[in-house]
């Protein structure tokens, strides 16, 4: 008779269902049990209702077709994100989901981008080389009316609490077993192996592995196992956040992009979904209030701040470089957050689960090998995940504010971005660094384009020899973008 491995999830919220529906639908339910605990007095905190284009892949692999969950979500799709005054001087520049057709007017883009960072030529930004742009512009959809020859990329925008809420429906579907309670206890054994949890009935129970998902309360990964936590905080320095929901305009078409604007003390985010606006202020309280904060997102807002019922999150940015120690795998906040500039932290969540599934089920390595392994893939994703997002502040040209100065200092750059931004602003092969890195880097070749040349960022007393393209193939380049989005994409 086969052994039964015994699975229990710690923690609800998307993180927690997430796991629940993947380790449901990729696992043999005759060799694993699933088991869900979570308590009816913690909720989903939902800092952040983007995603990038993982979610996608993760829905259409449990089945599921975006007619099936994206209205009971209020979800609407998402293009990229517009940056607003982040060099403080009211430009903005975009980041785009990047696919095959976009290859060659991208090229066009990255050689502007060179002969920019060697002193030739004017600030050109990517937004007109790549389709989601103007399909951002333009407030379009990614789904084409006509068969495209490849798959589009694109994200989504989405109410956490009901997606949550599918995740779950579909995890019951398939045999996963829901307790709401909360543990009051752990049970240890004398390897420091986790044996059984004591629910708040007096109930017991047991499991062979334990899916940390408890947020940054952390319960098994930090408070029982007391796993160490590696704070980010001298390179990103924003720890709070403030939000506020507001009425959709109705009168407005529905923008299919996220908006980041840069404020004093950190940014501000706007995120379009069917039902309403999502705005939040994501500052650092080592110089804001939160009461500065509240003023600062409604007078963004033109709302009065005394009529406004803010919510207000402190985050804990950081992780632990071991979210799999003994038979415990933490995901989600209980192993790490990087504050949602980018919206990647169902990504880094869905990353962990899928490798944990394919590790689980490799059976010709030992548990410590899958453990190494897991933790060294997780970690590299989570610290190329944090480079990229601290170089939307170190490139900045901000100095405003007190904030600002301390944001954009180069004196906390890890030894790898360090070597990145001096590249580019070297004039040298650029190229080649990424190729190099590749391994190690969470974002790829147009992404690090669209930014340092969106912040147009470079030594600006630099000169170097750089064989320029004509005028005309720039034009066509940006021309034949829009065509494909007239050709194949309308309202």
């Amino acid at each position: 008779m086969k052994k039964i491995n015994r699975i229990v999830i710690v923690g609800g919220g998307t993180s927690g269902w997430m796991a629940a529906a993947a380790l449901s639908s990729k696992l043999n339910t005759d060799l694993f049990e699933i088991t869900l605990i979570e308590s009816s007095r913690i909720g989903t905190i939902g800092v952040g209702e983007g995603s990038t284009p993982y979610l996608k892949h993760f829905m259409d692999s449990l089945g599921f077709q975006e007619s099936d969950w994206m209205v009971r979500c209020d979800a609407s799709y998402k293009n990229g994100i517009y940056f607003d005054n982040w060099n403080g001087d009211n430009s903005r520049y975009f980041h785009p989901f990047y696919f095959s057709l976009d290859v060659n007017p991208a090229e066009i883009f990255f050689n502007c981008a060179n002969a920019r960072r060697r002193g030739i030529g004017p600030h050109i930004k990517g937004d007109n080389f790549f389709v989601s742009g103007h399909l951002a512009q333009h407030h379009l959809s990614p789904i084409a009316d006509k068969k495209l020859p490849v798959q589009t990329e694109y994200g989504y925008h989405f109410d956490a609490a009901k997606l949550a809420g599918v995740l779950s429906e579909f995890s019951l579907s398939q045999g996963v077993k829901h307790i709401s309670a909360d543990v009051i206890n752990v049970n240890q054994n004398d390897s420091g192996d986790v044996i059984s949890l004591v629910l708040g009935d007096g109930s017991e129970i047991q499991a062979d592995y334990f899916i940390d998902a408890s947020g940054f309360n952390a319960l098994l990964i930090g408070k029982t196992l007391q796993v160490p936590f590696e704070p980010f905080d001298t390179e990103l320095l924003n720890d709070c956040a403030v939000t506020v929901s507001t009425p959709r305009n109705l009168s407005e078409k529905l923008a299919t992009y996220t908006q980041s604007t840069a404020l004093s003390a950190g940014w501000m985010w706007r995120i379009p979904l069917t039902s309403r606006t999502g705005n939040g202020y994501v500052y650092s309280s080592q110089y804001l209030s939160k009461i500065e904060a509240e003023k600062e997102l409604a007078a963004e807002l033109n709302l009065d701040v005394k009529t406004v019922n803010f919510r207000h999150i402190s985050m804990k940015v950081g992780m632990r470089r071991k979210p799999w120690s003994q038979n415990v795998v933490a995901i989600g906040l209980s192993h790490g957050f990087i504050e949602p500039l980018e919206a990647t932290a169902l990504m880094i969540t869905q990353w962990s689960i899928e490798y944990f599934i394919r590790l689980l089920t490799q059976v010709d390595i030992s548990i410590e090998q899958r453990q190494l392994k897991f933790n060294e893939g997780v970690t590299r994703l989570m610290l190329g995940v944090k480079e990229y997002i601290h170089g939307h502040y170190v490139t900045s040209k901000r100095c405003d504010s007190d904030y600002w100065c301390r944001a954009t200092s180069e004196q906390y750059l890890s030894p790898r971005l360090s070597a990145l931004l001096a590249r580019w602003k070297s004039g040298a092969d650029f190229d080649e660094f990424l190729h190099r890195h590749e391994r190690d880097m969470a974002y790829f070749r147009p992404s690090w384009y669209a930014l340092l040349a969106g912040m147009d960022y470079r030594d600006d007393t630099l000169v170097m020899p750089h064989q320029m393209l004509d005028l005309a193939l720039i034009e066509q380049a940006k021309n034949y973008s829009e065509f494909l989005v007239k050709e194949y994409f309308h309202e």
